[in-house]
């Protein structure tokens, strides 16, 4: 026992499962999720150990739902006319993904809730990608390098830190949060880094992701200090296996996070002189200031052709030309 209990307590039965379903597969951090449809049943067990969350149907309500022993309590809401007023409501039909997010929200702000200190049996790696002349085609390499390594089995966190990503209109959805939300919130609460993370990430096809900054100004007012503690929380205090970076350098911890990279994938361009005396100038700064780690864990690799072409749908990308590529980088690192 000891367990975490994140419980659903409705009448309908297929919402039930459904909604069941959906949490094993999100795997939300450090919870057991149970069901039941009956608020007797829930309280009955809440006796044998309490619940951390508890989510109850606005249709079965009744008193006892103050007797159940739950550290955060949450209506599902239907219509809203049953005036309960005790508990935060959550509307009941919007997107799982919506809703989940909301209830993880709101559960690591509430000062009240368990906190988790915990550390990871072992220290994710990490993968940078950088391209001097900022070439469009980083990205589209970072996150299929992403999927590739998710249809390995690998939990991945894809991390974009470009100042301009377009990925609301690429990935056809809006962000309310992003992550230098995430990153004011965790170096504060460093304890409920989990449960944040949770209620913000995004997934495309088995990557998680954390929603890009919409000003590239609020990545350049983080401090050197900060990344470094933003970059160790993940590494040493989160569930993943890998962690990419897609890098800029309107990071103040730019040349930080490349030395702790265990390995970097520099884009190069083979045909354009400008791209060529770029990746040369980087590389020769980085003898310069005798960054020799830097230079050690560097491979350099170019994409394919007309790439642009086969790579408009996101979730495919491990598929594409593009998929191919990696495939062979990845497996020279190897």
């Amino acid at each position: 026992m000891g367990t975490k209990k994140f419980v659903i307590c409705d009448k309908d039965q297929d919402y039930l499962k459904m909604l069941q379903a959906y949490l094993l597969k999100r795997n939300p951090m450090d919870f057991t999720v149970l069901i039941f449809d009956t608020v007797t049943k829930a309280l009955e067990a809440s006796k044998e150990e309490p619940f951390e969350i508890l989510l109850v149907g606005e249709e079965i309500y009744d008193t006892n739902v103050t007797k159940i022993d739950a550290v955060k309590v949450y209506i599902l809401q239907e219509d809203g006319t049953k005036g309960i007023n005790e508990y935060c409501a959550v509307a009941k039909y919007q997107s799982m993904e919506r809703m989940i997010a909301q209830v993880l929200k709101e559960f690591a702000l509430d000062e009240n809730c368990t906190t988790t200190n915990r550390c990871s049996k072992n220290k994710a790696s990490l993968i940078s990608f950088y391209a001097p002349d900022r070439q469009k085609g980083q990205s589209a390499a970072a996150l299929c390098t992403a999927e590739l390594l998710a249809d390995q089995g690998h939990r991945v966190l894809y991390v974009n830190l470009l100042a301009f990503t377009g990925f609301e209109e690429l990935m056809q959805t809006d962000y309310e949060s992003d992550i230098t939300d995430f990153m004011y919130f965790v170096l504060n609460h460093s304890d409920k880094l989990t449960y944040k993370l949770d209620s913000l990430k995004r997934c495309i096809h088995g990557v998680d992701y954390l929603p890009p900054a919409l000003d590239y100004a609020d990545l350049l007012a983080v401090s050197r200090d900060e990344w470094e503690r933003f970059l160790n929380l993940l590494l040493h205090n989160s569930d993943y296996t890998w962690i990419i970076l897609d890098l800029s350098e309107v990071c103040q911890g730019f040349y930080d996070m490349l030395e702790k990279s265990d390995t970097i994938y520099l884009l190069k361009e083979e045909i354009s002189v400008y791209g060529k005396a770029m990746l040369s100038h980087f590389k020769k700064l980085l003898q310069i200031k005798e960054y020799h780690k830097i230079l050690e864990h560097i491979i350099e690799f170019t994409l394919p052709s007309h790439w642009e072409e086969q790579c408009t749908n996101l979730e495919r990308l491990a598929s594409s030309s593009i998929g191919i590529r990696m495939k062979e980088v990845l497996e020279k690192r190897e």
